[in-house]
């Protein structure tokens, strides 16, 4: 994901509590989508924010016009690229210094590579880079938004959660039928994963958000040591494996590389 010229402008509402619903309903839209269940339309978006159906049609369309939502075939609503770009553009330093090192990755293992930050339990996917030829399905996907418990970026940006404390960012998702074959079912299994991975130094994240698809991940720290995003090298399960300690030293490098870029912004909760 690029952030070439300067970032998009909010919406421009008028009033104060306008621009408020309008972020609200944006933030819903978000909820929505990691959560693994079928997106809102307008209908019922105006349902859940408790706004007047055509007051939220307005919005709505204002929203997808500017580039903060986009309306599927099937009329239901997600976050758009303005939405990402400005977020994007809340981590000046990252996004500065990680496209030569993510180019250099996705070279390094003909596969892709991603620097990705958590908000709450969502992963917003901040850049990406993939080798040529790289083929698009073993990406697992360029989804800019993807749920924290069943991808490599996401454990990686929890690996400091204690079990309870994973048990409470999760305590209102329900985990089953989201994700690949291997995906966690329960905060339990996600703690657990962690705990496996932490003792090998990488998370490896086998099948997790899509079968046949690995997510390599290592936490970016600041210099206090708090984790404040995520680089992951992700591919083809067969193709990554059998070099998982390559893979490991060169995550290990470029998170090393990237913490000294972050820019002091606060880890989300």
């Amino acid at each position: 994901m690029t952030t070439n010229g300067p970032a998009p402008r909010p919406p421009g509402m008028g009033t104060a509590s306008s621009l408020r619903m309008a972020l609200r309903m944006v933030n819903t839209v978000l909820d929505r989508e990691t959560s693994g269940r079928n997106g809102f339309n307008v209908s019922r978006l105006a349902d859940e924010v408790d706004v007047e159906r055509s007051k939220a049609s307005r919005t709505t369309q204002d929203l997808c016009d500017k580039g903060f939502l986009e309306r599927l075939d099937d009329s239901t609503l997600r976050a758009g690229s303005a939405f990402f770009t400005t977020a994007a553009s809340l981590h000046p330093g990252l996004l500065g210094r990680s496209r030569p090192l993510l180019r250099r990755l996705a070279v390094q293992h003909s596969a892709g590579a991603r620097l990705s930050v958590r908000d709450g339990v969502q992963v917003r996917l901040l850049r990406a880079e993939s080798a040529a030829g790289f083929a698009q399905e073993w990406q697992g996907g360029t989804s800019l938004v993807t749920p924290c418990w069943c991808t490599g970026a996401g454990r990686a940006l929890l690996l400091d959660h204690t079990a309870e404390e994973i048990t409470t960012l999760l305590e209102d998702y329900e985990l089953i039928g989201v994700g690949g074959p291997d995906a966690a079912h329960s905060a339990r299994e996600v703690a657990a994963a962690n705990d496996r991975d932490r003792l090998r130094g990488v998370i490896a994240a086998h099948g997790e958000f899509e079968h046949g698809v690995t997510e390599y991940a290592i936490p970016v720290r600041d210099t206090a040591g708090r984790i404040r995003a995520a680089v992951s090298v992700v591919g083809r399960q067969q193709d990554l494996t059998v070099h998982e300690r390559m893979i490991h030293t060169d995550l290990t490098a470029a998170a090393t590389t990237l913490a000294k870029y972050i820019d002091g912004a606060d880890t989300p909760p």
